[in-house]
């Protein structure tokens, strides 16, 4: 039997409680769906967020508690805790590790990404994804990143150069063959990576949207195999142009003068 969400009514409206997706429905209306993205946290206070109530015809500024008070049997469920222990915790303090915070915010720990076998800082304060131990090149910046990102899997698919640690450049318009010393990977973006980083840059509380994303230290990039990119395609078309512009090379070269220049 499907468990019975809880619900909450505000200014005559009700709303589904649903902790698993961490949003609130219109009973009446389950198309109005207001999840993490759209809430303005207002801390221990709960959250807040602009409804329009069609019965009424007016938009309407509701306000509810914090999740663990709303459903704290949902919350203990979904983050695996005793009812108990989410009696004591507010939404932030369950939803986001406090340990890994600490390590970032009072430590200072960078988080980490792997990627082909060697490892990466995120540090999104200073706009770099820099190599561990190699100081021979600053890395890539994620401002250049954002030249391929890809807003269905929010992250960056790009060329790799492994010997260089940075960004690979292919010649789409003469590339006959599989690269052999690049690699295609992804990785997620960059306030994923490190969502601290990426606050203090812009300005932003440093645990501004942690309960949405997350906070992870450690990641893995993932390669993504050359047949799988659409590369082979590519090829193809440019082994059949090959031919053509080679001849139009050949018929609009110059003549060689035989005896060489007169002096």
């Amino acid at each position: 039997m499907e468990k019975e969400l809880p619900i909450y009514t505000d200014q005559g409206v009700e709303f589904i409680v649903d902790v698993d997706k961490l949003e609130f429905r219109d009973k009446a209306n389950q198309n109005n769906r207001y999840g993490l993205e759209v809430l303005e946290d207002r801390g221990e206070e709960g959250y807040q967020f602009e409804h329009y109530d069609e019965s009424e015809d007016k938009a309407l500024w509701i306000t509810t508690p914090q999740f663990v008070i709303l459903d704290p049997e949902g919350m203990a469920e979904k983050y695996k805790k005793s009812v108990e222990e989410v009696y004591l915790l507010t939404d932030f303090e369950l939803m986001v590790d406090q340990e890994l915070l600490t390590r970032r915010l009072k430590n200072g720990q960078l988080p980490t990404i792997e990627l082909a076998g060697h490892t990466f800082y995120a540090d999104a304060r200073i706009d770099l994804l820099r190599p561990k131990d190699n100081f021979s090149t600053l890395g890539m910046r994620f401002d250049e990143l954002e030249n391929y990102y890809y807003v269905e899997s929010n992250s960056y698919c790009f060329v790799y150069n492994p010997k260089t640690y940075d960004l690979g450049h292919l010649d789409y318009e003469n590339i006959t063959d599989i690269p052999k010393d690049l690699l295609f990977v992804e990785i997620p973006d960059v306030k994923v990576l490190d969502p601290v980083g990426w606050n203090r840059r812009n300005g932003f509380p440093e645990t501004d949207d942690l309960k949405r994303i997350g906070l992870k230290m450690e990641f893995e990039g993932k390669i993504i195999p050359w047949n799988e990119t659409g590369i082979n395609e590519l090829i193809e078309q440019n082994r059949l142009k090959k031919p053509i512009r080679e001849a139009v090379i050949k018929r609009d070269k110059p003549p060689i003068k035989k005896g060489g220049p007169k002096i």
